[in-house]
């Protein structure tokens, strides 16, 4: 028989479940496709609630005036979860304050946070809303992510939709998955086993044959594909005034982009370092909020690139940073010019695998 779960989320005075408390819960208990069950309510946390929470929620002081407190509601609470297993998003969260109440002690539970990180490896941002978005799931739009309820169905259909991203995965792939867990006493482990049991049921209709990953690679680079480079001898200079016309009024940017404003610094940014590209000379800029940055330096940078055949080297002192460039500026830049830009991520090696302590490991 198939697991029943219970997604549960929680909206709360502060951030800390040993002085903070609950002003609002919702419990949703679903089995695969189908919600079981489920209730919501406020609850009078019996003290004032900050301005930051009002806004934050939209629960105001008056609603959990008149609402009952958690002792009224407990029952109906622990008869829901029961011993099912509970759901949330960041679900160490819900539980410590639920805990507090005595309520969900001795569940398991699995968090859709740590397996989205494993499954959406590229999804940049982890928080329910920016998941949500970038599923396309269908709670998305209905402007009250901040309440107990909505949150706790958003959180069911990422888990579904993560259930569907898990059952993409070779069979090879959800045993190893499996037999690490199993090492590490890992919570998760328990929704990559039931989507290794419905993988199974359907590998030898798909001609799948089962096998133990251990004779399997475990990392196959990819085809590299596209020209080598061919870096040029004698480098060519840029044409600083071409380059620089792209973020001038009726430049490329202003035609492509209608509210493209243009920034003189910016300007005078950009042309800095061509000329320093053109003569090799080290350039130190500083520059405030609202110069252009990014564009100042990645618009030289990618046409010295191109046209000299030659790797440029953009260290970020952010990953934030790091990810605006590679998942925003850079392919809005790829737009406007007519050429390929080739780009890579370098990070740091605490960033990669150990294939060698993975092998052990196994």
């Amino acid at each position: 028989m198939s697991t029943t779960y219970v997604a549960i989320d929680v909206e709360t005075t502060g951030l800390d479940a040993r002085k903070d408390a609950i002003i609002e819960v919702a419990a949703v208990a679903f089995r695969e496709n189908d919600i079981l069950d489920e209730y919501t309510t406020l609850l009078n946390p019996m003290r004032e609630l900050s301005e930051f929470v009002t806004q934050l929620t939209g629960i105001t002081q008056g609603m959990v005036n008149e609402a009952p407190t958690m002792f009224k509601v407990r029952p109906r609470l622990k008869s829901l979860m029961a011993d099912h297993v509970l759901v949330g998003h960041n679900v160490d969260f819900d539980l410590g304050f639920l805990t507090e109440e005595r309520l969900g002690v001795g569940n398991h539970r699995i968090d859709t946070l740590t397996l989205a990180t494993i499954l959406l490896p590229n999804a940049g941002r982890y928080n329910l809303e920016s998941l949500a978005y970038h599923l396309n799931l269908a709670q998305v739009g209905n402007g009250q992510t901040h309440r107990a309820l909505d949150d706790a169905e958003l959180t069911i259909e990422l888990f579904l939709a993560l259930k569907e991203r898990a059952l993409a995965l070779q069979l090879w792939q959800l045993e190893e998955i499996v037999q690490a867990g199993r090492k590490l006493g890992w919570p998760e482990t328990l929704f990559f086993e039931e989507a290794l049991a419905a993988r199974a049921r359907t590998a030898f209709e798909e001609g799948e044959l089962r096998h133990k990953g251990r004779g399997k690679r475990l990392y196959d680079p990819p085809k590299l594909e596209g020209r080598p480079f061919t870096p040029r001898e004698e480098p060519i200079a840029l044409d600083v005034e071409m380059v620089a016309s792209l973020i001038k009024p009726g430049g490329s940017f202003s035609q492509y982009f209608p509210d493209f404003e243009f920034r003189p610094q910016q300007v005078a940014m950009l042309e800095a370092v061509a000329d320093a590209f053109n003569h090799g000379d080290h350039l130190l800029i500083e520059a405030g909020t609202g110069t252009g940055k990014s564009m100042g330096y990645l618009i030289p940078s990618v046409f010295w690139a191109v046209e000299n055949g030659r790797r440029v080297v953009i260290s970020t002192n952010t990953i934030n940073l790091q990810d605006q460039l590679m998942g925003k500026d850079l392919p809005l830049l790829q737009k406007l010019l007519p050429f390929e830009i080739r780009t890579a991520v370098r990070k740091g090696r605490s960033n990669y695998l150990c294939t060698r302590l993975f092998q052990q490991m196994r």
